[in-house]
């Protein structure tokens, strides 16, 4: 068990925009960074990043919390695990206790995954530099490619020879679990190794840690399959996988561009070259996932395939999944039979970069001219051809792009643009009216991410109606939020805290509190400063109960800017402080009054209905309730307003 000094200094030194920047690209915006969620697919960037507070917040999933969460969610770890991550990140030695059955047991499979793919990377880089078979089969064929030996090191490639039980016997010397290499897919039902007479490709997840593997024949088989890779595991989805992404992402924002190749040679080619902001789409046709994976880190791509038959299918394919995600697409293929690893040999790294200047397409204009060449002499073909790529440019949620295209389009095929725009709104319209009935991977995502936009301001409404009726959940709201935000903060030389402040002059209406959440936070704060204990945010978004931690995120980022309208109609006093913006001592002590006077208002209403039903026979009661009506509404309301 790791000790809680270890965490709190993990939790201390750990910055959330550092954090998320290896997964996400962010933008700034204001005080806070911005960029599209990883957890969820979306379009419009809904994940926001307060580095004030070192904290994340996805308005679109509801995904929240800090750089330990963060690592948790992405990583799929357990608490302890993404502590010693982030320590390892940061260079804090980790203090640990014996582990108790239960915290071994929490996160046990994801973590034996792990540790027998990273032995395996291990043992299958020593069978490719330190045999005699792995440097003269694995080796050499990669020196015959012209990769240098730190390139090999750098993705870590390996060697499993022709052997049935090389890993196997390996990983039952290290007392490696044999279930684990099964469920890993190491090694067969039978004991066997699954990867023979192979070099050996690491897959790594985006963070750096190995995954999975692919493995290419080194013999003339025709029996076998060129490349084989893992079986998809707990922690492997070849589906939402890049390769190379973990070493190219760095590049990918720093060139706001990515290069998608089909190969893993190709890959590493590009990075010898100087070429980093590169990946290959795992030997599978491209995803909706991997292209959702690019556009986190950058809106623009370049498709760089072969251009062969096969090559340039496989860049069609892509097309139109790049374009459904909106990114910005460019196409480039490789011409003379080549494929980018052996063009680049060819031609060297200062052509092939002048090469991917001036031959890089917009895929639209190259579908056009690809479609147009191969269909000039037959009108039917020319015609299917012209539907396909109206097919393309009808997927373009911007119109003004769209237009362009279809202007564009009219000219290069020598048709009427109206029939162009005729066509493709047809095309629109249907795809609309089948959404319902579209494959789950498109349709159904996108549309629970408007859902789940249009239920949070519903529910927004909602809060706003109630608070209509009742007419304090937001003030009761309001001081919550300035005890979590700025109860550290001073008040003034004669109080020594806000939240010392707030507690002392909302002490006579707790009682009257809607909201037991509320309650619940106000005595946790009593008893801290009792205790002489801080209360700041920190505090509460680390709070073990998550119902606090939840609020105290959500009071710092929330997606709404309150309009001076909701004073005026609903007399409700707001102070749109959510997240860096300074704490004024006199709106804080505004919204303590106005609060007190709608808790006295309220009561003294409650008084005006038990006057009015007292039975004439209860002349001593009802004198009593009227001198209470009395005295709270001279002597409270005075002091509220401070009236003379």
């Amino acid at each position: 068990m790791i000790l809680r000094s270890t965490v709190e200094k993990v939790m201390d030194t750990a910055r959330i925009e550092e954090v998320v920047r290896s997964y996400v690209d962010l933008k700034n915006r204001g005080s806070n960074l911005i960029g599209l969620c990883p957890f969820h697919r979306e379009k419009t960037p809904s994940f926001t990043v307060s580095p004030s507070r070192n904290i994340f917040k996805c308005f679109g999933c509801a995904k929240a919390g800090d750089p330990v969460r963060f690592v948790m969610e992405i990583e799929q770890l357990s608490f302890p695990e993404a502590i010693r991550s982030l320590a390892k990140r940061y260079n804090i030695p980790v203090e640990e206790t014996v582990s108790t059955e239960e915290d071994r047991s929490e996160a046990l499979l994801l973590e034996s995954l792990n540790i027998v793919n990273a032995w395996a990377c291990q043992h299958y880089q020593d069978q490719l530099w330190n045999t005699d078979l792995g440097k003269s089969i694995g080796l050499n064929y990669f020196k015959e490619r012209g990769f240098l030996e730190q390139t090999l090191k750098t993705f870590e490639i390996g060697f499993a020879p022709d052997e049935s039980r090389c890993l196997a016997d390996a990983a039952e010397k290290g007392s490696y679990s044999k279930e684990m290499l099964q469920k890993a897919g190491l090694i067969n039902s039978f004991g066997s190794d699954f990867f023979r007479n192979r070099v050996i490709f690491p897959i790594h997840h985006q963070s750096g840690k190995v995954i999975g593997f692919a493995g290419r024949i080194m013999g003339s088989e025709q029996k076998l399959a060129k490349y084989i890779n893992s079986p998809e595991t707990e922690v492997y989805k070849k589906s939402k996988t890049l390769f190379g992404l973990h070493l190219a992402k760095q590049a990918i924002r720093r060139q706001d561009r990515t290069l998608l190749v089909e190969g893993y040679t190709d890959v590493m080619s590009l990075h010898q070259a100087g070429i980093e902001n590169v990946v290959a789409s795992s030997g599978t046709s491209l995803t909706e996932e991997q292209s959702a994976m690019l556009k986190r880190h950058s809106q623009n791509v370049t498709i760089l395939y072969d251009g062969d038959a096969a090559g340039v299918k496989a860049a069609l394919r892509g097309i139109d999944i790049l374009l459904r995600e909106g990114l910005n697409i460019q196409v480039a293929l490789i011409p003379d039979g080549d494929d980018p690893d052996s063009y680049l040999r060819k031609v060297g790294a200062a052509k092939f970069e002048q090469f991917l200047r001036e031959e890089s397409n917009d895929l639209i204009l190259f579908k056009i001219r690809l479609l147009q060449d191969e269909n000039k002499n037959d009108p039917v073909s020319r015609s299917n051809a012209v539907h396909d790529i109206l097919s393309s440019i009808a997927i373009i949620s911007d119109p003004i792009k769209r237009s362009i295209y279809l202007q564009e389009a009219a000219r290069l095929l020598q048709m009427d643009e109206a029939t162009l725009i005729q066509s493709t709104n047809k095309l629109i319209q249907d795809d609309l009216k089948q959404q319902a009935f579209r494959s789950r991977r498109d349709a159904l995502e996108r549309d629970q991410e408007i859902i789940a936009g249009q239920e949070q301001i519903i529910d927004f409404k909602k809060e706003i109606q109630l608070a209509a009726h009742t007419g304090d959940e937001y003030q009761e709201k309001e001081i919550i939020r300035v005890l979590m935000l700025a109860g550290d903060k001073a008040w003034n030389e004669e109080s020594p805290s806000v939240a010392h402040f707030t507690l002392e002059n909302i002490q006579d209406i707790l009682e009257y509190f809607d909201n037991p959440l509320y309650l619940k936070i106000i005595e946790i704060i009593r008893n801290r400063l009792q205790q002489g204990e801080p209360v700041n945010t920190t505090f509460f978004i680390q709070h073990a109960d998550q119902e606090i931690s939840g609020l105290a995120i959500d009071l710092c980022t929330s997606p709404f800017v309150y309009s001076e309208n909701w004073e005026k109609k609903h007399g409700i006093f707001m102070m749109n402080a959510y997240t860096d913006q300074e704490y004024r001592a006199t709106d804080i002590e505004k919204l303590i009054k106005h609060l007190k006077y709608r808790k006295i208002d309220k009561l003294l209403r409650r008084l005006d209905t038990e006057i009015a039903t007292l039975e004439e026979n209860s002349v001593e009661e009802m004198i009593k309730v009227r001198e209470t009506y009395r005295k709270l509404k001279n002597d409270l309301f005075k002091e509220v307003w401070n009236l003379e």
